[in-house]
């Protein structure tokens, strides 16, 4: 039986998405990124990899239930035309490790594995790139993240006191990344979260016909 397709596409960020990026940024962190943070990263920063998450394009993307101002917020660029991104997630080269300096999705996206499918495709990607291991800052408060990373392996490292604007405390989490071992553990997550992620498309098709944010 042919395995059915992964309803979501993830692709390098494009100097055309950085709009969306932003409002998504906006929604997402009390102290967002500016455009020209990434415009400077994508054309300037030789060392630093950005990727984004595209929502489904089968069955067209209804809108959400609640909150379309901020589901439009997030999905219209500049130009007006409807944008397709719905997450992104970022990480720089430090000599022989890598470090992951954003990660989001959408807020109408959230709850369905997508930030776990943009960690693991930055893990793959670092981990092609022959590094040794990644490193990031997560809030103290943000115990669903850090559930989610040390789910693939990271651990806690430190404490970075008061390294948010807003005062907060950043947690310095790192992860191992031996070669063989790694490999083999992060193909075994991704058959685990695309299965997740082709039964909820499928779920979705089976209820209403549709894919979109209340049903993904």
């Amino acid at each position: 039986m042919t395995q059915q397709p992964l309803p979501y596409t993830i692709r390098p960020m494009q100097p055309g998405d950085i709009p969306t990026v932003v409002a998504i940024d906006q929604l997402s962190f009390p102290t967002p990124w500016s455009a020209s943070s990434y415009a400077y990263e994508l054309r300037n920063n030789k060392v630093s990899s950005y990727y984004v998450l595209l929502k489904p394009t089968t069955g067209g993307a209804a809108l959400p239930k609640q909150g379309w101002r901020q589901w439009l917020l997030g999905v219209v660029s500049l130009s007006g035309r409807e944008s397709p991104v719905i997450g992104y997630v970022g990480f720089r080269l430090r000599g022989p490790d890598a470090h992951i300096s954003t990660i989001a999705v959408h807020p109408d996206w959230r709850g369905n594995g997508l930030g776990e499918l943009l960690l693991l495709t930055a893990l793959e990607e670092v981990l092609a790139q022959g590094r040794r291991s990644v490193t990031l800052e997560v809030r103290a408060s943000n115990h669903m993240a850090q559930q989610m990373y040390r789910k693939y392996g990271f651990r806690f490292t430190g404490v970075h006191q008061g390294y948010y604007q807003d005062g907060e405390d950043a947690w310095l989490m790192a992860a191992s990344l031996d070669a063989v071992r790694t490999r083999t553990r992060l193909a075994e997550l991704r058959q685990a979260l695309e299965t997740r992620l082709r039964d909820k498309a499928s779920r979705s098709h089976t209820s209403s016909g549709q894919n979109g944010a209340d049903t993904l």
